[in-house]
């Protein structure tokens, strides 16, 4: 029964034969389990909505302080934070928890522009970044960087201001972390068409829009409202990531088994399953790396 056991983590004795855990069968099982990992959190976020999500430590001053860091390392001048489109992106956050929605425009029709002149702020030039889910304000603003769009709006030499907010709420039965960061420049006349940028969605607006008065637009129906959010109790992104890594040094653990045992009993050799295994590893260890917690629009 011992003998039995062992064989499970390493090599047969007498057959040599690979650990029955490096096994195709035990591989397509740890893969159903990863599986099954990820539609539990699925569910949970459907029936308890709020439990899962990512703990977020952004500063909107630190999104604008990096935000002008890079405009600085390209030669431009700082921009100012400007009330009024702080007061536009919170609208735009709200909206977005009230309507339920991860995108520029919500499914109401409602534009970042709306929202932008709802607040007063009449533009010639105006843009927008969105985030969600990232950890710290230093790791939003490299996302935008490295996205062509999303540094072309940080690096638009017309802006002159700029409004940031962060919320927290429940969004797809997660609770998440927005970043709203929008950018203008007061009208001018001497501008033929309003200018705007939406995550590289450029829009040409009428001028007679901005003198028209602006009603201001409420996040999602008059009686909607973001609720208050606890802290998450798992964040889904670390479990499964840790998963993963559990996974990955288990079979690589196995492998290193397989090879050090046979090799004293002189009966090692390369054989088809140790390359499958080495690039089952190399790609699943690849993709853990390279994952990234955070979006951006």
């Amino acid at each position: 029964m011992k003998k039995k056991i062992l064989h499970y983590f390493i090599p047969h004795t007498e057959t040599h034969q690979k650990a029955h855990l490096l096994s195709w069968k035990y591989l397509f099982i740890y893969l159903l389990l990863f599986v099954l990992l990820r539609t539990v959190i699925d569910v949970v976020n459907v029936y308890r909505p709020g439990v899962l999500g990512i703990s977020s430590n952004i500063s909107v001053s630190r999104i604008i302080e990096d935000t002008n860091k890079e405009r600085q390392k390209a030669g431009l001048p700082s921009v100012s934070e400007n009330t009024e489109l702080d007061e536009a992106a919170m609208a735009k956050a709200k909206n977005m928890f009230a309507e339920n929605y991860w995108a520029h425009f919500s499914p109401s029709g409602k534009d970042p522009w709306g929202f932008i002149l709802a607040s007063g702020y009449k533009f010639s030039y105006a843009g927008e970044n969105l985030a969600r889910n990232f950890y710290n304000s230093d790791d939003v603003v490299v996302a935008w960087m490295n996205s062509p769009s999303h540094r072309d709006n940080i690096l638009n030499s017309h802006y002159q201001d700029i409004g940031v907010a962060v919320l927290d709420g429940v969004l797809n039965g997660q609770q998440t972390t927005l970043v709203v960061q929008m950018f203008g420049r007061n009208y001018d006349s001497a501008v033929p068409a309003p200018q705007a940028d939406a995550g590289g969605t450029k829009s040409n607006l009428s001028p007679e829009v901005l003198q028209q008065p602006q009603t201001p637009l409420v996040a999602g129906s008059s009686s909607q409202a973001v609720a208050p959010t606890s802290k998450p109790l798992l964040d889904p992104y670390a479990v499964t990531r840790t998963s993963g890594i559990i996974l990955l040094s288990f079979i690589f653990i196995l492998l290193s088994l397989d090879f050090i045992i046979l090799k004293k009993r002189g009966v090692f050799r390369l054989s088809s399953h140790h390359v499958a295994h080495l690039g089952l590893m190399t790609l699943g260890g690849a993709s853990l790396l390279l994952s990234k917690v955070g979006e951006i629009l």
